[in-house]
């Protein structure tokens, strides 16, 4: 199996100014608000603990549909057993396998999709209920088949939220790419990202060099917008970083 790659570019320096040269500012972006899960730790505060484990649990409301995603990145290939080796689409779950690239960062992540109705996870968020009553069937075997013994995903709260504000096709060199912004506890984060699918006859080499090339390109292009790329950690790393500092869970 070949597996689709996604590439990713934060940006750095002046967000509104690098939105403006990248001209998304002149269209309408969808809006979504963003939690993440975590273990309480009354009174304490540090490293995100599902995180530390490599899971990221996360939950999205917007107007026209809400969904929550467990996601484990990075993670091995003999970690997804059975079912979970390769994708696929059932009744209330999508479950997808894909590599993800940031600079000279190459990483593999497998992620299990539930849909939801409007506001039904914002209500779960809000309220400060288990999260984990909200986990698909699916996505809580996945959890039980794929993650280390001894990663405790139970008692969770929503932390957040993170306001989101997400572009679709923007034009970048001969590139389109989405653009989505994060605002929350004084992070300003945009993250750029493309997906390269794998085409009929494509060997994993063939993949790899259209992806290394359209990486190539897209960073070149934003350099000649004169956007500045981060370095460093992911936006979800950041986000939940300053999430579980600031905002100790309990």
């Amino acid at each position: 199996m070949i597996t689709p790659i996604e590439i990713k570019v934060n940006l750095d320096g002046d967000v509104a100014a690098a939105l403006r040269r990248l001209r998304c500012l002149d269209t309408v972006a969808a809006h979504r608000d963003i939690w993440f899960a975590e273990p309480p730790h009354p009174g304490t505060v540090g490293a995100p603990t599902l995180l530390s484990s490599r899971i990221v649990i996360r939950l999205r409301s917007g107007e026209e549909h809400d969904d929550l995603t467990v996601k484990l990145r990075p993670c091995v290939r003999s970690q997804l057993t059975g079912r979970w080796a390769a994708p696929f689409t059932e009744p209330g779950v999508r479950y997808r396998i894909e590599s993800d690239w940031s600079a000279d960062r190459r990483m593999l992540s497998a992620s299990a999709i539930s849909s939801r109705p409007p506001g039904t996870l914002r209500a779960v968020a809000t309220r400060g209920v288990d999260v984990t009553d909200a986990l698909h069937s699916a996505q809580r075997q996945f959890l039980v088949s794929c993650t280390p013994p001894g990663v405790a995903v139970d008692h969770l709260r929503a932390i957040g939220p993170v306001s989101s504000a997400r572009w679709t096709g923007v034009p970048v060199g001969n590139l389109r790419a989405d653009v989505e912004r994060w605002n929350t506890a004084g992070l300003d984060l945009v993250e750029l990202s493309l997906k390269v699918a794998p085409q009929q006859g494509d060997s994993p080499v063939d993949l790899h060099l259209r992806a290394l090339e359209a990486q190539r390109e897209l960073e070149a292009a934003l350099r000649g917008h004169r956007v500045m790329i981060a370095a460093g950690d992911t936006k979800t790393e950041q986000v939940l970083t300053a999430l579980t500092t600031t905002r100790p869970l309990g």
